[in-house]
């Protein structure tokens, strides 16, 4: 309950819907939601998505009978704290502001490693939910169907142009997108077998679409053989960490044997893809101290890019900078970045403070704390660090006019289908400074299999340093 305070408040007046109709589910299934809550906090963005008011949707229902089951969680029940425990909470894991400079110049040990199975689970699990999402993505979908559009009307030769369109999904948006426009063929590739079907029903009822000019083949691009090489591939299969969803295999593939043109510019949409870092204090971290924080088994959280329950600490910097036409993309193997450092500021931190500040005053007046321990709770939280926070950027087009942000250019909280990827690299939140240094290093290692999960691993140094 504690935790969906926060959270809800942080979403706003969404958020406060979301809260009364949380309090009218029963105390049981609130006891196997709690649970979850605090082994990841992607859950409870995903529940806020999903949430019909004034109940939970019946789909929701039944998932919450299946938890409700589940041996797992009767034998491993976590106890939530309650609403009155928030400050003390809030506190006893964090250090007292006076003892962040010891703890920084003691550069505690930051590290996570974790395989990244969400970003191949989809693959083989089938969500309605979560393709409606992506669908009606304002940023994302829309901005896919003008550079198609662009793409495709800009070439001498848009009669005859062939496209493939690598994980259409069921609704087969770009697929029909970029035959609307006058591709002459378009082969739609899903891997989800019941997307495909779902992909192949939907192109059927299109009357403006000549048949057979979409044609809709199930399987992975990388096991399939086209009856020709094409103009033009379109590729939405960006993660929330952009290689997570084996991307690189995929369009090392598509070079090799599906594009006429591998290196022009103009072959790919997207024409790249960036993740973008930053070190982050999340206010919830503490109610994941051990023994939970073991329970999460490195895995990070996913986070509604809403949730301002996460701030940034530093401006953010580019980690993975991918483009669809490179010849050398990485191969399989372990792929390290170079070394990052970021610089935390006293903008950042001031202005972190009095977001969580107005957070908790905005709660109802007997949820509410007074002032005083309102500010120390804020200041506590701001001044920590519990991670760093990864998100996509996608390019378009080469000329970079069209560009997909999953959050604002500076890390700004916006709506999104992608969420944030919160690697927590320590137990607790370690207390930080104005002037402080965060070095860090990352790497990953591919499979080659568009089905092996990708391993990431992330290590950091905090270096103590003096306000600017």
């Amino acid at each position: 309950d504690l935790i969906l305070l926060l959270q809800c408040s942080a979403m706003g007046s969404h958020g406060k819907d979301l809260l009364r109709t949380w309090r009218r589910v029963p105390k049981r299934i609130l006891t196997t939601l709690g649970w979850l809550v605090a082994v990841s906090a992607g859950v409870l963005a995903a529940v806020g998505r999903a949430a019909a008011l004034p109940g939970l949707p019946p789909s929701g229902a039944r998932r919450i009978s299946q938890l409700r089951e589940s041996p797992a969680l009767k034998s491993q029940r976590l106890v939530v704290p309650r609403r009155r425990e928030l400050l003390q909470l809030g506190t006893a894991g964090l250090a007292l502001a006076d003892q962040g400079a010891a703890i920084a110049e003691a550069s505690p040990k930051l590290t996570s490693a974790w395989t990244a199975k969400d970003g191949v689970r989809f693959l083989t699990y089938f969500n309605e939910e979560t393709y409606g999402v992506m669908r009606d993505d304002t940023r994302r979908t829309p901005a896919f169907i003008k550079a198609i559009q662009k793409r495709i009307l800009a070439r001498k030769d848009k009669e005859s142009v062939t496209v493939l369109d690598i994980g259409t999904g069921p609704f087969a948006l770009f697929a029909l997108a970029a035959a609307r426009v006058g591709a002459k063929k378009v082969y739609a590739i899903e891997a989800n077998p019941e997307a495909a079907a779902r992909a192949k029903d939907v192109v059927a009822e299109q009357e403006d679409i000549p048949e057979g000019t979409v044609e809709v083949i199930e399987g992975f691009s990388t096991g399939l053989t086209l009856p020709e090489k094409v103009d033009l591939c379109v590729a939405e299969i960006i993660g929330a960490f952009a290689s997570e969803e084996n991307l690189i295999a995929s369009i090392k593939d598509a070079q090799q044997r599906h594009v006429k043109n591998p290196t022009d510019p103009n072959t790919f949409i997207p024409y790249g893809v960036q993740t973008l870092a930053a070190p982050v204090s999340y206010a919830l971290h503490p109610a994941l101290a051990p023994p939970r924080f073991e329970r999460l088994e490195g895995q990070p959280l996913r986070m509604n890019a809403r949730d301002k329950t996460l701030q940034l600490l530093s401006d953010p910097q580019v980690l993975e900078d991918l483009k669809f036409n490179d010849p050398n993309l990485p191969k399989p193997g372990r792929w390290v970045h170079e070394p990052m450092s970021f610089d935390i500021t006293s903008d950042r931190l001031q202005a972190n403070e009095k977001t969580y500040y107005d957070i908790l005053m905005k709660n109802d007046e007997k949820e509410r704390p007074t002032p005083e321990k309102a500010a120390d709770l804020a200041k506590t939280t701001a001044n920590s660090l519990s991670g760093v926070a990864f998100w996509p950027k996608l390019v378009l087009d080469p000329a970079g006019e069209i560009v997909v942000e999953s959050r604002g250019p500076q890390g700004q909280h916006q709506k999104s289908h992608w969420p944030t990827v919160v690697s927590l690299m320590t137990p607790t939140p370690v207390p930080v400074k104005a002037g402080d240094k965060l070095k860090f290093f990352e790497s990953a290692e591919f499979a080659g299999d568009v089905m092996g999960p990708v391993k990431y691993t992330v290590d950091g140094e905090l270096v103590s340093g003096t306000p600017a």
